[in-house]
């Protein structure tokens, strides 16, 4: 059979196939190794994607604890750092504060 005579095949990316005098055994080894190349490359893809998640989740849960941390500690503010109450602030009705410092109503 004759070279010219054999009909065009098309490949899946839209090239022409041709034997070139390689034999089908080393048509089916070259696939092979492309695909194994193909999954090398996923491979390598999702392993860098979840090398890169893990670090995220972390930050993103510590951000996250000391974000709650601070609005829990500003929105009760009290503690060690809260002004003494002055004298008589609890009591309703008018107070006066003598000058020796006892209370009395008015």
């Amino acid at each position: 059979m004759d070279r010219t005579s054999r009909p065009t095949v098309l490949t899946c990316r839209g090239f022409r196939a041709t034997d070139r005098g390689h034999s089908k055994h080393m048509n089916t080894l070259a696939r092979a190794r492309h695909t194994q190349q193909r999954i090398v490359r996923v491979q390598r893809r999702v392993f860098l994607a979840e090398a890169l998640l893990w670090p995220t989740v972390a930050i993103g849960g510590v951000l996250s604890v000391g974000g709650i941390v601070w609005l829990l500690r500003h929105r009760y503010v009290g503690g060690r750092h809260e002004m003494p109450d002055t004298p008589g602030a609890h009591e309703e009705g008018t107070v006066h504060v003598e000058p020796d410092g006892r209370l009395s109503r008015l």
